[in-house]
This record gives C-alpha cells, sequence and structure tokens, in this order.
C-alpha cells in the first residue's frame, strides 16, 4: 500500500510541476503592436472634440478576436495638468483596422 501512496505522490507532483510551467492554463493574449492603438485613440479623441492627448499605456492592448481594450492616462492636449485614466473599447474593421468606439 505505501508504493502506491509514492506513485499517486510522484504524479500529483509532476501533475503539479506541468500545471505551474504551463501557467494553469492562461492563455496569455497575444503581444499587440500599440502603435495602431494610438492612432486610433487619437482620431477618437479628435473626433469627438474632447481636447485630450495621449500621455501613457497603463494596461493592454487586449485583443480578444475583432475587438480590443486599452486602458491609458490621458491629459489636456495644450495644458499641462493632471491625468485621467481612462480604458477605450476598439472594434476590428475587416481591413484590419483598428478603431476606438468607445471609453470609459
Amino acid at each position: 500500500m505505501t508504493s502506491l501512496n509514492y506513485l499517486l505522490r510522484a504524479f500529483v507532483l509532476l501533475a503539479l510541476f506541468v500545471c505551474l510551467s504551463q501557467g494553469c492554463g492562461k492563455s496569455g493574449s497575444p503581444t499587440a503592436d500599440p502603435e495602431p492603438f494610438k492612432a486610433a485613440v487619437a482620431q477618437y479623441l479628435e473626433q469627438n472634440n474632447m481636447a485630450m492627448a495621449l500621455k501613457q499605456i497603463k494596461a493592454g492592448p487586449t485583443i480578444e478576436g475583432k475587438t480590443a481594450t486599452l486602458t491609458a492616462s490621458l491629459q489636456h492636449a495644450t495644458i499641462p495638468g493632471p491625468a485621467v485614466t481612462w480604458t477605450f473599447r476598439f472594434e476590428q474593421d475587416a481591413d484590419g483596422t483598428w478603431n476606438a468606439v468607445s471609453h470609459k
């Protein structure tokens, strides 16, 4: 019976090692070039007359199929001052172009 316990422990340790080395089933999001998203944010801000400018990308872009999200800090376009953090949602056109469609 003790040899069965040793085999079971070895199996559990092996499974734990494999799980940890693979990230426990997490799939990392693909690394995306942030430049098309920066351009889409700039266009979105200009089209909506927001007088804001992208200061820094905080998180993302995170792509899920034909949609993506990006969290960024923004500041006034011409007056230096404090920054605010917004999350943008994007949709991808048939030609592969990313467009900012909303923010919160």
